[in-house]
């Protein structure tokens, strides 16, 4: 008998609303609850601009402390959702308003890129935005 467990499923539902979970928590500024999301491993790269690449927990966690810090206020809204179930991947368009503590006002269209393991953990996240980077 085998005391393995079995690898879980993720249906369209369960991979669809990953990315509202993960926005809520950027939102809610719950450093812990953003990085519930990814894997220990995972990168999360900044597409725009300067191409920045954040890789593993401590870089991810530094990026997103530091953000959550140097923000007002902060708020994405989730347009569309594009799930590819089989490949376990998800693409998003949101509209991200906020403003920063230095008074830098951002009202941006931006699309992420998410890939997930099979426990339903980000692995791979990449964010377009236009204007400039407000997650430096």
């Amino acid at each position: 008998m085998s005391t393995t467990a079995p690898t879980p499923t993720l249906t369209y539902s369960a991979l669809a609303t990953l990315p509202d979970s993960y926005f809520k928590s950027v939102d809610a500024r719950n450093i812990d609850a953003i990085l519930h999301h990814f894997t220990p491993t995972a990168t999360l790269t900044i597409q725009s601009n300067q191409g920045l690449t954040h890789q593993g927990e401590a870089e991810i966690r530094s990026m997103f402390t530091a953000f959550v810090s140097n923000s007002k206020t902060m708020s994405h809204e989730i347009k569309s959702v594009v799930v590819d179930v089989v490949g376990r991947r998800i693409a998003t368009e949101q509209r991200y308003i906020g403003e920063m503590l230095d008074g830098t006002r951002n009202d941006m269209h931006n699309c992420n890129f998410f890939d997930v393991d099979e426990h339903g953990r980000f692995t791979r996240v990449v964010i377009w935005m236009e204007g400039v980077n407000p997650l430096k």
